[in-house]
C-alpha cells in the first residue's frame, strides 16, 4: 500500500501533522498535498515514504503508551 492509499484508508490521520511530522517547515502541508494529488509533476518519493513511516511509528509507539495506562 502507498502512502497515498494509507491516508485515504485511515482518514483518522490528518494529512497536516503529518506533514509536519515528516516535513517540518512552515509550507509542509502544501508539500505533501502537491506530492500527493501530483501537482507540478511532483511525486512521492521513497524518501516521503521513510519520512511517513517514521511519523507514523512515533504515533504507533504513542498509541501503545495509551494502552498500557488501560
Amino acid at each position: 500500500m502507498d502512502l497515498k492509499q494509507f491516508l485515504k484508508d485511515n482518514p483518522l490521520i490528518k494529512q497536516a501533522e503529518l506533514a509536519r511530522l515528516m516535513y517540518g517547515v512552515d509550507h509542509a502541508t502544501t508539500k505533501l498535498a502537491n506530492k500527493l494529488s501530483g501537482a507540478n509533476k511532483q511525486r512521492i518519493t521513497p524518501e516521503d515514504e521513510r519520512l511517513a513511516i517514521a511519523a507514523l511509528k512515533i504515533l504507533g509507539a504513542n498509541i501503545e503508551k495509551l494502552k498500557a495506562l488501560e
